[in-house]
């Protein structure tokens, strides 16, 4: 495909398209909304996500389930390499970077995700990590959603929480996982929902 074609106005709607699945994902995964994570895969997806490896049915019910100790979690995407290896199929590259807090209770959590650190016994833990989405979309019926998916992990840091430095006043919005999170409400209050 010469440069042209990767970049006809076409392929640019393409591009924002897949864009837009990936942000969605983000936004799903971090508000523990499990349709919103469903929504971005095509039936029979797969993902290679390091402890998990399997249907993404799967490893929605294990992020659900390892995610219920976690308050607060943010994975931002970064540089995304989109190539079209078809008309309707599309390798991507997508940098990812995560935050994840991890409460005292929660050492077995980030030992399963770390391969076996897990911080100091009785301390709260910050997890930060560097990763690349491998994925390959696919459009089918018009859509453009994940066919199969492969987490490449780069690095992993934990650091101890000596702080809190959140302390919040009277009427600040603070971030939710249980489906009432201040975007999720504005979002349904438009009629706006995980829909891909």
């Amino acid at each position: 495909m010469s440069q042209n074609e990767a970049f006809s106005p076409a392929r640019v709607v393409d591009r924002m398209i897949i864009q837009h699945v990936m942000a969605q994902w983000c936004h799903a995964v971090d508000r523990l909304d499990r349709q919103g994570m469903l929504a971005v895969f095509h039936d029979g997806a797969t993902d290679s996500h390091g402890p998990y490896i399997g249907p993404v049915e799967g490893l929605v019910d294990w992020v659900l389930e390892r995610h219920k100790a976690i308050p607060f979690s943010s994975h931002f995407i970064g540089n995304m390499l989109i190539d079209f290896a078809s008309e309707d199929v599309a390798i991507v590259e997508t940098y990812v970077r995560t935050i994840q807090q991890y409460p005292p209770e929660a050492k077995a959590q980030i030992a399963q995700f770390t391969g076996g650190a897990s911080g100091a016994e009785g301390s709260y833990v910050d997890v930060f990590t560097s990763s690349r989405y491998l994925d390959r979309f696919e459009r089918r019926d018009g859509q453009w959603r994940i066919a199969e998916r492969t987490l490449i992990q780069d690095w992993k840091r934990l650091d101890e929480v000596k702080v809190m430095a959140l302390q919040p006043k009277k009427g600040w919005i603070l971030g939710k996982r249980d489906g009432n999170d201040e975007s999720q409400i504005v979002r349904r209050q438009f009629g706006l929902d995980a829909a891909v």
